[in-house]
Order: structure tokens, then sequence, then C-alpha cells
């Protein structure tokens, strides 16, 4: 570290390293790119939501000019189903291959691919393609009743109990509760839709497959994608320098990219597949509709004696997409009986998938809301609810918490938010001719991190280059490790490169749960401890150099170059 905290560059404004590229129109997102014999592609979509195709006719489309393939189930050569590994790997939330059946499960599921010389005659081509079905009735109800699942499941992160937490006798105490809350809540299902549609480039050379990509995790993609090619990790390269963020819509490979990188194997040639905005809405994941019922028995003083959630979420009817809304309830309050259960309920939809806080955040939304509504019934200030109902341990797992702020934090947010002058009876406050609405909510995010990998290399020149494999979402991640890498080596922060988003650098994290930051940090930290031992060393031990009969511990390194630290004189530059 820099001894002179004036040169520290965190903690005070930095210029966004990505944001010339971005607002210069430079930045290469995945679909920019464009290569020599580029073809396009463009996904024929089923009209109905649930049945099967009994005839597609393509004979039209292929007679198009400029078309180069129609592809199907009978022509698109073997894609492999991939299987989930430990931890975060092998994750894709539509497992089905494209194309694996002639079975219909939800309104725009992929059942062909035109391919063509430019993007305005695959699109014609596309539909060009005529399918006939055989229809049945989808399920798309909108209430939600759970299917008669086992107690544990298979879910997208692994096996699941459907019985998540439970402690004391929740049903006794909440029969015998004095003051007592049920009630239900729904989430309805959201889109992402990022600014940046979905879409895949893809080129093989030999048995090497590349892909460009809106990555939020390109390692877990080039796992994927082996699988389903057959290929080893090392023959998958997957590049994204830029999202034109996500929201969890991007952290999983979608059916899209498998169809570009089959249509490249096909025709030897490198293929661009772009989603369109209404495809967004179908075939790139969605936040799960949510039906949650909440009991919650208090004592007329305010205190929690039972919570029970149990909620139900839609999934597709092929995967196992798990939307954790029980994720904090069990520590949340102070409360000796408690009990939260999951459902689940199939539905003729495109797999949900991660949307921006998922599980959690829904399953706040109800906890809080009964939270509220309780507060209502007992005559007691839903901030001071929550003060009479704070745990002093996490009495889901009966172990102090490391670190706990809530009430710092609702009070400083009263006294900012000026709560004392509330006054809580409905359409009671009023300014400027407007009724206002004051209201409280708190929540809780887990702090995780995933393992990373980085590299650091001191330049010949004073530069540095700090390299991970993770990518930036347009969350800054291309700023903090060049901060990081500054402040560690002393190395003036515009003499920083920073190399993201590519599988053929060191494995990084996946920019998802407010995690990607908190995990490269001791990964950064470390290759710079290691890239600054390493240049003593070679200062101490090369002929000729000016530091060649010091001991390792005279010698420190800063703004690019090694001095000694008894005079503070910085006699060399760095080594070549």
């Amino acid at each position: 570290m820099p001894e002179n905290a004036q040169m520290s560059v965190i903690g005070k404004p930095q210029v966004r390293i990505d944001g010339p590229f971005k607002v210069s129109g430079t930045a290469m997102y995945a679909t920019d790119h464009n290569f020599p014999g580029m073809l396009y592609a463009v996904p024929v979509e089923a009209t109905i939501a649930n049945g099967r195709v009994v005839k597609l006719d393509t004979a039209a489309a292929e007679k198009m000019p400029g078309v180069r393939a129609v592809f199907h189930r009978e022509n698109i050569g073997k894609i492999f189903r991939s299987v989930q590994g430990p931890g975060f790997e092998g994750i894709m939330d539509e497992r089905r291959p494209p194309f694996e059946d002639d079975i219909v499960r939800y309104y725009g599921q992929y059942i062909a691919l035109a391919v063509a010389d430019t993007f305005e005659a695959a699109k014609a081509a596309a539909d060009a393609v005529h399918a006939t079905y055989a229809k049945d009735k989808p399920n798309v109800e909108a209430h939600l009743e759970a299917d008669n699942d086992p107690d544990v499941v298979l879910t997208t992160y692994g096996m699941r109990e459907r019985l998540q937490s439970q402690r004391g006798n929740a049903d006794a105490a909440f029969a015998s509760a004095p003051v007592k809350l049920d009630q239900t809540y729904v989430t309805p299902a959201e889109t992402h839709v990022p600014i940046e549609l979905q879409g895949t480039t893809a080129m093989w050379d030999g048995d090497k497959l590349t892909i460009y990509e809106e990555s939020q995790g390109v390692f877990n993609m080039r796992g994927v994608l082996a699988q389903m090619f057959g290929l080893p990790k090392e023959n998958v390269r997957v590049i994204t320098k830029f999202v034109g963020s996500g929201f969890g819509s991007k952290l999983w490979p979608w059916t899209h990219c498998p169809l570009a990188a089959a249509a490249a194997r096909k025709l030897g040639k490198p293929v661009k597949l772009v989603l369109s905005r209404r495809m967004m809405f179908q075939t790139a994941g969605h936040r799960a509709r949510t039906q949650q019922r909440m009991r919650l028995g208090a004592t007329t003083e305010g205190k929690l004696v039972a919570l029970m959630q149990d909620y139900v979420y839609e999934r597709s009817m092929l995967d196992d997409y798990h939307e954790n809304c029980g994720e904090a309830t069990a520590f949340h309050y102070s409360v000796p009986n408690l009990r939260v259960k999951f459902g689940r309920a199939r539905r003729n939809i495109g797999s949900p998938s991660d949307m921006r806080g998922p599980g959690a955040v829904p399953g706040l939304y109800a906890t809080e809301s009964a939270m509220n509504e309780l507060a209502d019934q007992l005559k007691i200030d839903p901030v001071q609810f929550r003060v009479l109902n704070e745990p002093k341990i996490d009495e889901s797992l009966g172990v102090p918490f490391s670190s706990r702020h809530l009430l710092e934090c609702l009070q400083f947010g009263a006294e900012k938010f000026g709560w004392s002058k509330r006054i809580p009876e409905v359409a009671s406050m009023k300014r400027d001719g407007l009724t206002l609405g004051w209201g409280m909510a708190t929540a809780t995010w887990v702090a995780a991190r995933f393992a990373a990998e980085a590299n650091i290399q001191l330049r010949d020149d004073g530069t540095t280059r700090i390299a991970c494999g993770t990518q930036d979402i347009g969350t800054g991640t291309y700023t903090i490790l060049a901060q990081l890498a500054a402040e560690t080596t002393g190395v003036a922060l515009d003499k920083v490169e920073v190399a993201l988003g590519d599988t053929s650098l060191p494995e990084g994290p996946v920019s998802g749960g407010s995690m990607a930051t908190a995990s490269v940090i001791p990964a950064v930290l470390a290759a710079a401890d290691d890239a600054i031992k390493s240049l003593i060393t070679v200062a101490t031990t090369t002929p000729g150099s000016p530091f060649e009969k010091r001991k390792n511990d005279e010698l420190a390194f800063e703004n690019g170059r090694v001095f000694v630290k008894a005079s503070g004189l910085k006699l060399s530059q760095t080594p070549r």
C-alpha cells in the first residue's frame, strides 16, 4: 500500500474506465462483432403454448435468395443435454437442448432456425416456415396450487428440502396467539428487459468453439457448452467484454446460444443470432409469479410468537428453477415458533430465472407486508414493532450474527425521513392537495463470495496489467479492479490496464448476487503481493541490477519503480 494516504485512489471519485468506450460507441458488445463470411440466424417460434409439431414445412424458406439452411430437429446435429456439477457449475435454467423433441411446452419455444447471408433474408425465411400442430390446452392458470412433489426436490441449484426451516410448534402457537394475521400475497411474473438484447456470435476453428456472448458468467457458460458439444473445456472460449445490463437474465446460457454454435458447426461459418425484443419476453427468463400465505401471531404487546410462510411459485414444464422466497425469513425476526415451506406449480411457460434479488426479494415483500398489517392491528408503530422483535442471534442456526446493524438503520432512516412526524391514520397526511402515504420496510441480502483468481503484470515501462476472467455487466468492475491494482502497487490509475470477460483469463466469479467485487478483491490483493515479491526477487538476483547486493526486505515497489526503503530514493526503474 502507498504510505501516503493522499495517494489513495479508493474512496475518491474516479472516471469510469468503461465510460469513454461506451459513450464513444467503441465498446464492443457480443453481437457487435463482425467476421468475414458471417451468416445470420433467426429462430422460428412456436405459436402455441402446448402441443406437438406434426409437420414443419421449410421448402419455401429454403428456396429464398441468400438462405443457407433451415435447421430443425432432423438436421441440426447432436446437441447433448448438460448436467449440473458441484456448486455453481453447469447451471442452465432451460436444460432441454433445442429441438430435442417435437413437443411444444410454451409459446415462443424455438422449433426451427433460419440461417442466411443477411439478417433480412434470415428473418424472411423464418417467417416463411410453416408449422402444423396438434394442440392441447395450455396451463397458464394464474392461481397457484402446489404440485404433488416429494419432500426433497431437485432444483436449479441442487437438492432442496421443501420444509426449509422449522422451530418450535408454529401451528399450535399461531392457534393460541392473542393477535393473528392470515393473509396471502401475490407477486406477478416480471421480465428483465435489459437494453442489450440477448445474442450470440459463434465460430469454430476445427474442434475449437469461440463464443461472443453477453454473459454474466463466462466460465459457467464455457462448461455448459463443452458438455452440449462434447468438447473439453479448453476447446471452448467465451468472450464478454461489455454487457448492456442483465439483471440476472444473462447469468446462465439460454437455448439460442447452442443453436448459434450448432449452426456455425454445420455451415463452417461464423453465425450471429440476436433475439428480438419480443423473444426476450418468452425465451430468456423472467421472475416467477409467487403466491405466499403468511400467518403471524403475536402477543398484545407486540412480541411475535408464531410465523408461518407457505409459498408457491411457477416453473416451466421441464425445468426446476427455485424461487427461494424463504431465504431470509428464518433469521429476519425473533420468533420462537416458525415454519417455512415451499411448493411448485408447473405451467406452460418458458423457464423462470434469477432476477435482481431473486427469491429473497419477493419473499421479503410478503413478510414485510404482513408485519406492517399486523402492526396496524396491534396499533403499534411499524418501526417499533421491528425493534420489539429484533433477534439477538441468528435463530435459524443458533449462532451469533457476524454483524447486524438493522436497528441502527431503522434509527438513522427514521431520523432522516422525519418518521416521528408521521400520522398513521389512512389518508390523514396532505400536502399541496395530495394525499401522502409514508411506509417502511426492512430487507436483507446474503453476503458471500465465490472463488476467484487474478494475475498482475508489472511491466518494464512502469505500467501494470490486471487480468481476471470475471465480466463487467455495467457495475464498474473494470474501474474497481484498476483501483485495486493501483492501490496495491502504487502505480498511477491511468497506467493500469484491465483485462476482463474472457475464459482465457484466470477464472473469475459470476456477476450476480452482489458478490463479484467481494470475490475478486482477495484475489487481486494476493496477485499484487506475489507480483511485487517476484519483482523484488528479480531485482536482487539479476546480475548487473543496481539492487543486486540488497536483501529483499530492504526494497519496496511504488509508482512503477523499485527503491531502497531506508533512503526512499528511487534508484532505478523496474528491471527489465
